[in-house]
């Protein structure tokens, strides 16, 4: 009987963990992360539950988290690595769980992700999307998966190495300022430059305005197209907007 008695008792504990003051912040585990910032609403389905986080809330081992089209927010893991949730995104937190080597995985949508660096040295992560493996070293680089699950992957700092799902080990590295694309059929593009901040990699050189990628956005299948055109010529700046509802609203 010991045993549902303890089930029950964690289950208490779980709800009044997430009954209890968000506005007194609470410092994350090890393997936990922290939302420190938001613009509209953070959503988290936690054990079949599904609620609106506050600032200052934890975010534990596989908790599912979605923006809408109006939210965005910043979560800090407890090594100071930030991941920024771009709106209409929906990712899952990993933090290196038991059996599970991957930090993040991001189903559709964009985030921007800072891996800080433990005292100086090399920080070792790895994400996944639909299509992607991406390994980094205490690194800033930016994430956007489509509609059709094809990956952009763009770096600011360090070096992040990208593959296909499919074939983990014919990577693609990427160094500062260069950017990549992964589908589902295909390994990654070579290495291209683009200028400016990674979050805005998708950008035409020359574009103005502060509309993100799901101001730009083009069909899956025209989307498919530059990408089989961009194999075969190396850009030196952006390109048009992925497709769908993705992109930093900046």
């Amino acid at each position: 009987m010991r045993l549902p008695v303890l089930k029950i008792v964690a289950a208490a504990l779980t709800l009044l963990a997430w009954s209890s003051n968000p506005a007194v912040a609470q410092s994350p585990l090890v393997g936990q992360a922290r939302l420190i910032s938001v613009t509209g609403n953070l959503s988290v389905r936690r054990a079949s539950m599904a609620r609106v986080l506050a600032v200052n809330e934890t975010v534990g081992i596989g908790d599912e988290l979605v923006t809408d089209a109006q939210s965005e927010a910043v979560i800090q893991a407890a090594d100071g690595s930030t991941v920024h949730i771009y709106p209409d995104s929906r990712v899952i937190y990993n933090e290196h769980a038991a059996g599970i080597g991957d930090f993040l995985h991001l189903f559709f949508g964009s985030i921007k992700v800072h891996i800080e660096k433990l005292s100086g040295r090399p920080n070792p992560h790895s994400m996944t999307t639909p299509t992607a493996v991406i390994a980094v070293r205490g690194t800033t680089f930016s994430v956007f998966v489509d509609d059709t699950d094809a990956t952009l992957v763009a770096v600011d700092e360090g070096l992040v190495s990208v593959a296909n799902r499919r074939s983990a080990a014919d990577e693609v590295l990427l160094r500062p300022g260069q950017r990549t694309w992964v589908r589902a059929d295909q390994r990654p593009l070579r290495a291209q430059a683009f200028k400016g901040r990674s979050e805005r990699a998708d950008m035409m050189p020359g574009q103005r305005g502060n509309a993100g990628m799901s101001g730009n956005a083009m069909s899956g299948a025209a989307m498919g197209g530059v990408m089989d055109a961009m194999s075969g010529s190396a850009l030196s700046g952006g390109m048009t907007g992925m497709p769908g509802r993705l992109g930093p609203h900046r």
